[in-house]
């Protein structure tokens, strides 16, 4: 279903069924006053809602253990839209069957898919749910009908931010100048908060943040999908250095791409710079046309097309493993390098690495800071006005080239270039 589509929908419907719902709320609190003490006890069953964003479960990878915790144990659940699924089970924390979703390839198919989640989560009588999203009254809907006693959100309290009606009983404060990942962790923090304080999160968070896991493949998939480059390109050897681009910025927020052709141009320098080096282009298999572009400018005896080649998440977290750098637009694959420790380069615009940026210390964010910038927020449902993103267009071809250099020079890896000087340098002394 068309991003659009969902955010005109969710105002235009979500508005009056969340001012219907906070009524009907008020109402309930007005008669039964004492509801909320009944879920003061240590929770038992969690669930986190977090639909849109493929990045978004390993963002609140910290908020999911704090609830994992806090539930003695007991792994929280995940509702996420079907096609984001397996970002969630990368992680490897949350059982097969702790992961709820929703079908949203068509309108039809999203609202019958809703209503049978709606009935499931109902029947499991949650103690606590937790909505991750910012700006959608859908997932404040899903929260409060939920049945859950406990409910938990941002709030807009005195801002004039969207409105997505009054039925939460934890009120979080979110904080646009401090990283997603600790604004989610608020939220689970705020399990064990006083159900009085307002605003939430009174405390400093910061030490319960986790380090992200580091995954690996296995020797058989290592070798599975280096045999699968070979397929593709076979100059290919195991002392490749093997460089991942990712030039689409996909259809949800396409404003977030960096010029296409400017990927090529980074792509071909380092081909040229380091005699071992071959760049791969990855996406799903709308983003073929983009690959073929782009070996257009690079050349394909150093290009890889992988677009559409991969079965899963899983296997393109095995790509990574075989590479030595990622150069990405701002979306999923950035945070998934983070599960890897992949080298990254990160281009931001629209929206800030201030929130967004990939956890871990292995990515660098290229942000221009224009005064405009970020444009995709919370206060505007990320729907932006721009149609020339000037911000991302002025980062420039060699700013991304010494970002990328820098990071290969990490793994001892430097150019053809360096070696010249070097050993000329040797030569005159």
């Amino acid at each position: 279903m068309r991003v659009r589509l969902m955010q005109i929908v969710d105002f235009w419907v979500g508005v009056p069924l969340c001012a219907f719902l906070s009524i009907v709320c008020a109402l309930q609190r007005l008669l039964a006053p004492n509801a909320l003490s009944a879920a003061t006890s240590t929770p038992r069953r969690i669930l986190f809602i977090e639909l849109s964003e493929m990045g978004s479960a390993i963002i609140a990878y910290s908020a999911l253990l704090k609830a994992q915790k806090l539930a003695e144990g007991e792994p929280p659940y995940f509702l996420i839209f079907r096609r984001n699924r397996e970002s969630a089970e990368l992680l490897r924390l949350l059982p097969e069957d702790h992961l709820l979703v929703i079908d949203d390839h068509s309108f039809l198919a999203f609202a019958i898919s809703a209503l049978r989640s709606l009935v499931k989560i109902r029947a499991m009588k949650f103690d606590v749910v937790l909505d991750l999203e910012l700006f959608s009254r859908f997932t404040a809907l899903l929260t409060y009908l939920s049945g859950a006693p406990m409910r938990i959100g941002f709030h807009r309290h005195t801002g004039e931010g969207l409105f997505r009606g009054n039925f939460l009983t934890h009120r979080v404060n979110y904080n646009s100048h401090q990283h997603m990942a600790l604004n989610f962790l608020s939220l689970a923090c705020a399990i064990e908060a006083p159900a009085d304080e307002v605003p939430m999160l009174k405390r400093d968070v910061r030490s319960e943040v986790t380090a992200l896991p580091q995954l690996t493949s296995t020797p058989n998939e290592l070798t599975r999908l280096l045999d699968l480059l070979r397929s593709i390109n076979p100059a290919i050897t195991t002392t490749s250095t093997l460089i991942v681009f990712n030039p689409d910025p996909g259809d949800a927020v396409p404003i977030r791409g960096w010029p296409e052709a400017r990927f090529a141009e980074v792509a071909k320098s380092l081909v040229q710079d380091y005699p071992e080096a071959f760049a791969i282009v990855i996406g799903l298999k709308r983003s073929t046309p983009y690959a073929k572009r782009f070996a257009d400018i690079v050349g394909a005896a150093r290009t890889i097309d992988l677009t559409g080649r991969t079965r899963d998440l899983k296997e393109l977290l095995t790509i990574f493993e075989l590479s030595k750098l990622l150069v990405t637009n701002d979306s999923g694959p950035a945070h998934m390098a983070a599960l890897t420790g992949l080298q990254t380069v990160v281009l931001f615009g629209p929206e800030t690495p201030a929130l967004y940026a990939p956890l871990g210390s292995a990515a660098v964010s290229l942000y221009s800071g224009f005064a405009c910038s970020p444009c995709l927020s919370a206060a505007n449902h990320r729907h932006t006005w721009c149609r020339d993103n000037k911000c991302l267009q002025a980062i420039t071809v060699d700013q991304v080239l010494s970002a990328a250099r820098s990071a290969l020079a990490k793994h001892g890896i430097h150019s053809a270039v360096v070696h010249s000087q070097q050993s000329l340098r040797v030569l005159n002394d």
